[in-house]
């Protein structure tokens, strides 16, 4: 049954905050692909170019998914405790600014440590934006979450443009476009993060809040082993999807260009069109959930992904090549928003906490996958390399919807004891 998704007037200052929340999530997208777009004029520069600078350039990818992680789960005690506002503000202006080191770096120890620093604001601000989108959901009382995470999308396809077009003309080094692309997004972030919401703004309780149904009732008693369980479910489903993702954001350039020839700015623009499909399936995320269920929408889209990898695998040429990365990018488009919004809509008083477990585990994706794909590279070389996103992407769509009826169940047992419960 499709259900109509409601609509609520809202105060001007909460379209700013959800105006931010869009620029946000454009900016880690944008970082995000302006780093991927890079990797092989970065790689060139440091001297890790062809098969024998795999192993190096791959312990760095780990650098910053060790941080990515540890950011986001060490921000989730700050967010409950001082609100998303202080954090976001902070982490806006410092990561656009860390990867601009990576720059001028010309050894692997100094790439490694900026690598981490870029990697734990990343993840500090991931978690963060995605706490303060839940806060803007509930105004709305309806989910936004994947119009969010469109952004994110639309974000890195833009500038992972720019990135690839700056980096055909930069072959060497890639200090101008790290450097001024990094400056425009520390431009955004001085804007943005005036409109943000303190901690305390938020909306009246009532009766028929839209996220009644979801909350668990645990205000003021702490997590519970119930929704400890649910957020490892949530983080789990994630995981999968970050992996596929990552395997494209930091190899699918030197995928594309080596095992097809083509040039670094055509394959740059591979990874490119995969943000690009990913933005597409974002903008119809929201509806495509309360039409056919959280469950069915990440069954189909486990299922694009796998038809994208087997087309980019099977395929023998560039043309599909960039469209098995469009079908994959299409498919992971919705899987993240989904669970992310579930886990900080669960209980809105520990919403980072929470949303910083699901996507700790997330971005452990990307602590397993580099490893992972250094060992499949180096061991059974680059062709065999998207054989590792078709494999995890599989088990998502054969297992996802298992994994999200647990949800559903808790859900609606907590929903009925908040009916019957005394004002």
């Amino acid at each position: 049954m499709i259900k109509t998704l409601q609509t609520t007037p809202v105060p001007g200052r909460i379209r700013k905050a959800r105006i931010a929340t869009f620029l946000g999530f454009m900016m880690i997208g944008a970082m995000m692909y302006i780093w991927s777009t890079g990797v092989s004029v970065f790689r060139a520069q440091l001297g890790f170019s062809g098969e024998l600078g795999d192993g190096d350039f791959g312990l760095i990818a780990l650098g910053v998914g060790v941080g990515s992680a540890a950011g986001a789960l060490w921000v989730g005690r700050l967010l409950d405790s001082f609100g998303a506002k202080p954090v976001i503000t902070v982490c806006a202006l410092a990561y656009p600014l860390s990867i601009i080191p990576l720059g001028f770096v010309t050894g692997f120890w100094f790439a490694l440590s900026f690598g981490v620093v870029l990697g734990l604001l990343r993840g500090a601000l991931d978690t963060a934006l995605n706490a303060h989108g839940v806060q803007v959901e509930r105004f709305y009382r309806r989910s936004i979450m994947s119009g969010f995470h469109a952004f994110y999308s639309l974000g890195g396809f833009l500038l992972g443009m720019a990135c690839s077009w700056l980096t055909g003309l930069y072959t060497d080094s890639v200090q101008i476009p790290f450097t001024v692309l990094g400056l425009a997004m520390f431009i955004v972030g001085c804007v943005f993060s005036r409109w943000l919401l303190g901690k305390h703004d938020v909306p009246e309780s009532s009766a028929s809040d839209w996220q009644t149904g979801a909350s668990t009732g645990e205000a003021g008693t702490g997590p519970s082993v119930k929704t400890l369980l649910v957020m490892i479910a949530l983080g789990t489903l994630l995981l999968g999807s970050m992996m596929g993702e990552n395997a494209i954001a930091d190899w699918g350039q030197e995928y594309i260009r080596r095992e097809f020839s083509t040039s670094t700015s055509t394959a740059g623009m591979a990874v490119s069109i995969f943000v690009g499909a990913a933005f597409v399936g974002r903008l119809f995320g929201d509806r495509l959930a309360a039409a056919f269920g959280n469950a069915q929408v990440v069954f189909g889209c486990g299922v694009v992904c796998v038809l994208g990898m087997i087309l980019t695998i099977v395929g023998g040429s560039a043309t599909t090549g960039i469209v098995g990365f469009a079908l994959f990018g299409l498919g992971l488009s919705c899987i993240a928003p989904l669970m992310i919004s579930a886990a900080g809509r669960r209980d809105p008083e520990y919403a980072g906490r929470n949303i910083g477990i699901v996507n700790c585990i997330g971005f452990s994706g990307m602590l397993v996958g580099p490893a992972a794909i250094t060992v499949i590279v180096s061991n059974f070389g680059l062709s065999k390399l998207m054989f590792f996103p078709l494999v995890m992407l599989g088990l998502l769509a054969t297992f996802g919807p298992l994994l999200m009826r647990s949800p559903k169940c808790t859900v609606a047992e907590q929903a009925s004891a908040a009916n019957t419960a005394p004002r």
